[in-house]
């Protein structure tokens, strides 16, 4: 592991000993388009640090890496795109389910959202051809959605 991501994994620990000790503020029933746009913004302000994080890096740096084109989109941000989106058609629905969230359970599910990121930090989704796949620099890719021959 580079000192980046210890650096990560060290702030993913303060974070989950910090959602144990902000519980007390937090209501103890929530909606699940709150749980669910809260959870989905954590996960994409992760995605964003981070990506300042390398974007300051890389400027320190001499070589700033080669841009290349490819038909993928970061599966981190698309899961976060997907859960806002999520939400705010939970929040839509008037009678949306009050969920109890106990304080293990907050700070399990802010753990886990943050270890999730960190898991799929380097991963895109491809279209073509349709897949997965690890792209460590992710941050340098032009994002097409077409070829240009089409």
């Amino acid at each position: 592991m580079t000192r980046a991501e210890w650096i990560e994994v060290l702030a993913i620990a303060v974070l989950a000993a910090a959602s144990w000790l902000v519980w007390p503020g937090v209501s103890a029933f929530l909606p699940l388009w709150e749980i669910t746009l809260g959870l989905s913004a954590l996960l994409l302000a992760h995605s964003l640090v981070r990506d300042i994080a390398i974007l300051l890096r890389s400027r320190r740096s001499a070589s700033t890496g080669l841009r290349k084109e490819a038909h993928c989109f970061c599966l981190e941000s698309t899961a976060g795109s997907i859960g806002i989106v999520a939400g705010a058609m939970l929040a839509g629905f008037a009678g949306s389910t009050q969920v109890e969230i106990k304080r293990w359970g907050f700070s399990m599910a802010v753990t886990g959202i943050m270890i999730l990121g960190f898991v799929v930090k380097d991963l895109v989704i491809s279209w073509s051809p349709f897949g997965v796949r690890r792209e460590t620099d992710h941050l340098n890719l032009i994002v097409r959605w077409r070829s240009k021959a089409e």
